[in-house]
């Protein structure tokens, strides 16, 4: 019952890629606590209430932030300069996310 809540659980019994595997920067990312925050942080940002805290936290680690991006990106073999153009061009309404 638990395993069919976990998203990660679910990818791997369907044999489904990760969400941000396009963005893999040696082509797999790496799951773990990098990626699953990462992945919150978006899941934060897109439909949440663009003044809110948690849609400001978001956006300022997702498109502001020095390190803290880059460097858990990297951790969750992510190419941080892919991903941040990708949600530049989604908050500037030139994708769709």
């Amino acid at each position: 019952m638990l395993a069919s809540l976990d998203p990660r659980a679910l990818r791997e019994r369907f044999g489904l890629p990760h969400p941000l595997s396009k963005f893999a920067a040696n082509g797999t990312v790496k799951e773990g606590p990098y990626a699953d925050a990462i992945l919150q942080f978006i899941h934060d940002w897109t439909p949440e209430e663009p003044e809110s805290a948690r849609c400001k936290g978001a956006e300022r680690f997702l498109l502001e932030s020095e390190r803290a991006f880059f460097r858990a990106c990297e951790e969750a073999g992510i190419d941080a300069e892919k991903l941040r153009t990708h949600l530049l061009k989604c908050k500037l309404g030139e994708l769709r996310a």
